[in-house]
């Protein structure tokens, strides 16, 4: 038994051709192996990046479109008053915004999925509210209410896609021209309208107190 245990350990010792062989396979293997992981950790990288490219350049294209909507809305609300009516402003709403269909969601974290995914609910809702404005609303108020929801919604998308490019590695974005101010403009846009209708609300109550105080005498019987 003792001779036997003796030539099995000559048989796999390290100096041995099948040991050598053995270990040869083992460190090609484990060698393979990483190269593979490395391989494909590249190309889930790339894939990331062009991913996240696709829908920066969608969210930036959707911004721009949503300015140009800006522009309808202003031209139509400068209309003269007779002129401006419900359907004259049929073509005035918050644009619909969807990813591009191809998209590789499966790429993202389940972070990002639910970030990027988070944007088109906000515009549905932007929508929805503009189209119930639209039935109760004046067709002036309406096209100040397409202005400021579209700047919002674009401003959003530019946020996003710049956090996209930022987080995957993805090429900064560079807008020629016309958008090299976008995001500037947008964030005047925003903050003057916003004062505008925080001055408009300070009226309305004003109004609503001096209402109610042109009624109280009357709230008291005659005679007392």
């Amino acid at each position: 038994m003792r001779q036997e245990w003796f030539e099995m350990t000559q048989l796999f010792s390290w100096n041995s051709p099948m040991a050598l062989a053995l270990a040869s396979a083992a460190v090609g293997s484990i060698i393979t192996l990483a190269w593979i992981s490395a391989k494909d950790a590249r190309e889930r990288k790339r894939q990331r990046r062009d991913t996240a490219l696709e829908v920066a350049l969608s969210l930036e294209s959707y911004a721009r479109t949503c300015r140009t909507m800006m522009h309808k809305a202003a031209w139509a609300a400068a209309e003269p008053p007779r002129a401006v009516n419900h359907d004259a402003t049929n073509n005035v709403s918050v644009p619909a915004f969807v990813y591009p269909e191809l998209v590789r969601w499966n790429v993202f974290s389940r972070k990002v999925i639910s970030e990027l995914r988070e944007y088109p609910a906000t515009v549905y809702a932007a929508r929805e509210y503009v189209e119930a404005f639209r039935q109760f609303g004046e067709p002036i108020d309406l096209c100040r209410q397409v202005e400021y929801e579209c700047a919002k919604t674009a401003k959003a998308a530019l946020a996003l896609a710049r956090a996209t490019r930022r987080r995957h590695g993805a090429a900064i974005w560079k807008p020629g021209v016309r958008d090299s101010a976008m995001d500037r403009e947008l964030s005047d846009f925003i903050a003057c309208a916003e004062e505008k209708r925080k001055v408009s609300l300070d009226r309305r109550k004003e109004s609503t107190v001096d209402r109610r105080a042109d009624t109280r005498p009357f709230e008291n019987p005659l005679g007392a």
